[in-house]
């Protein structure tokens, strides 16, 4: 995997696409790859992204899922979105 690959990715954020998730997250799933390859496609009506503590929690359409989820290698971002952790 190339460094440009390995970077395209967003780190914690607040907002993302102009909404407010409920903490400081990383976005995951159909969010990242859309966010990363910038596809001009909607964004998921509920979100979901890697928090900072390791608690599972949902508000406003938003999927905070514990650090241990981390989908971590490209690869594997791929498998989590085709998963539904959006459903």
């Amino acid at each position: 995997m190339t460094r440009e690959t390995q970077n395209r990715f967003s780190g914690p954020v607040t907002v993302f696409h102009e909404r407010r998730l409920p903490e400081r997250a990383t976005p995951a799933g159909y969010a990242a790859l859309i966010d990363a390859y910038g596809l001009k496609i909607p964004i998921p009506i509920t979100l979901s992204a890697i928090g900072e503590r390791h608690k599972r929690t949902e508000q406003d359409n938003c999927r905070i899922f514990g650090p241990r989820y981390s989908p971590g290698r490209y690869g594997d971002r791929r498998i989590w979105a085709l998963l539904g952790a959006e459903c």
